[in-house]
């Protein structure tokens, strides 16, 4: 069974909630036309994922995995996922730190609106559960196009922080729990992750 950092599964598990009902009252969206020339990715998602070489000293390996179609919600599946893999990391001590990344492969067709979806999917979440804060962040300019996201649950002594981009036809989200500083430590090992898909 794979772990991910404890707020990440707390963001995890309480958007998958929030999407089932939203998904149940929602139509359909037509998929987006291809960009003229759009590139396919060339490799499999395992060889996109992070190395520890690529995190911070203090960052060690605890799972990576294959992802199925059974791990993903009914709105990807409909946008055509084809496959994926997910990886996570820690630091050690009291004041441990996870970075965990997820890899999803789409049509080309249909992968441009996978980041807006995201976006929209967590700050539907605020609505459902005062608890939580989205906080948008500039956009750190990863792959074809990138969102960032801090999000707050009262009561949690760190924050969580997301970067979803796509690049070809590859979408990913990474997520840190920690402070401004460990989100900029994200912001690098996103920028290393695009440099990955080819």
């Amino acid at each position: 069974m794979r772990k991910l950092s404890f707020s990440v599964v707390i963001v995890l598990m309480s958007v998958g909630i929030v999407l089932c009902a939203v998904m149940a009252g929602c139509t359909n969206t037509p998929p987006a036309q291809p960009a003229t020339g759009q590139k396919l990715s060339t490799i499999e998602p395992a060889k996109m994922a992070l190395q520890p070489s690529d995190l911070p000293v203090n960052y060690t390996l605890v799972e990576e995995f294959e992802r199925n179609a059974t791990d993903m919600r009914e709105w990807s599946l409909g946008m055509g996922w084809k496959k994926g893999y997910g990886i996570s990391f820690e630091t050690r001590g009291p004041d441990a730190r996870g970075i965990d990344q997820l890899i999803s492969v789409y049509p080309v067709e249909n992968i441009t609106l996978i980041v807006p979806d995201t976006v929209s999917s967590f700050k539907n979440w605020t609505v459902e559960d005062g608890n939580v804060t989205i906080e948008d962040l500039p956009s750190p300019g990863i792959g074809d196009a990138s969102s960032a996201m801090k999000v707050t649950i009262s009561g949690e002594p760190v924050d969580t922080y997301i970067i979803a981009f796509v690049k070809y036809d590859v979408y990913e989200e990474l997520y840190v729990n920690g402070t401004a500083s460990d989100y900029d430590v994200l912001k690098a090992v996103a920028g290393k992750a695009a440099a990955k898909i080819t």
